[in-house]
């Protein structure tokens, strides 16, 4: 009775636990093979996606850039416009103003005073004289930075030259042309 087996059913569960195990398996393989391309093709469809979104934003980017580049010019055009303006509206203030200056010319320059040449160089202005007193001097420069368009009054050189009738003393001075706002007509400076 060795050789009886009396168990068979043992060996039969372990065959079809066997045979189980390897479908199990196989199904595990396959469901995770199967999920690994799923996972796969999800990837690259979002991948996809965003290369396409990508390409979208670098030709708005470049449409962009050549609207930039439109603005640019038109700034630049701008730019260009406003500097022409502004040299003919200088040139027409330049124009009026040796008429300006020798319209403020009296009121600037005090009694005593002798001016006996005037020189518009730019927005300089050089004039040489003679004078009966230095203070009558100061108060020209006085009248000039208070003018509100002439400014930066300095004074080069005075001295006293020796005539015999009247002492009269020498100057040299030189002002500047501010602004481009003519004196007020109804200022009076003295």
């Amino acid at each position: 009775m060795s050789n009886i087996n009396l168990l068979p059913w043992r060996e039969a569960r372990n065959q079809r636990q066997k045979k189980q195990f390897g479908v199990l398996l196989a199904g595990c393989l396959l469901a995770t093979v199967l999920l690994g391309l799923a996972a796969n093709w999800l990837v690259m469809e979002i991948v996809d996606s965003q290369k396409a979104r990508n390409q979208r934003l670098q030709t708005e980017i470049a449409l962009l850039d050549v609207q930039l580049g439109e603005v640019a010019k038109l700034k630049a055009r701008r730019q260009a416009l406003l500097a022409r303006m502004q040299l003919i509206a200088d040139l027409q203030e330049r124009r009026n103003l040796p008429v300006r200056f020798f319209n403020a010319l009296p009121d600037i320059v005090p009694n005593g005073v002798y001016l006996s040449s005037l020189q518009l160089q730019g927005a300089m202005v050089d004039v040489t004289g003679k004078t009966e007193a230095y203070g009558r001097v100061a108060s020209m420069m006085r009248s000039i930075d208070g003018s509100g368009w002439l400014g930066l009054s300095r004074i080069s050189t005075i001295f006293s030259a020796e005539q015999t009738p009247i002492a009269l003393s020498q100057f040299s001075l030189m002002f500047q042309v501010l602004s481009k706002h003519s004196p007020d007509k109804g200022e009076k400076k003295s």
